[in-house]
């Protein structure tokens, strides 16, 4: 489920599934991640970013703007403490996250 149409996004988080060696250990990384980012948002179903290590599954929704910041904040939060190994990943995800444009509500 990608809220965004965007081919860039999706490639991304794509290819971080087909990575990854241990994908309990990414499933972990995308809790915490959607975790600390709805834990700055009064909307909880703003934000979705898990991983389903069972499916290799990606499941992706920001809301708007304010729901894909929060995405970004809880993103660099947790980036000095996710394994080097894919942490270039989690860059490239969130630079092409911060291009992605809302329209006007």
């Amino acid at each position: 489920m990608y809220s965004i149409n965007d081919r860039s996004i999706q490639d991304v988080l794509q290819s971080l599934g087909k990575v990854v060696v241990d994908t309990n250990e990414l499933a972990r990384w995308t809790w915490s991640i959607e975790a600390t980012a709805k834990s700055m948002s009064n909307d909880k179903n703003a934000i979705t970013f898990e991983y389903f290590s069972d499916g290799k599954i990606f499941k992706f929704f920001v809301k708007d703007a304010k729901s894909r910041d929060n995405l970004l904040k809880s993103i660099q939060i947790h980036l000095p403490l996710i394994p080097e190994s894919v942490q270039g990943f989690f860059s490239v995800f969130r630079y092409n996250l911060k291009n992605v444009k809302f329209g006007a509500p």
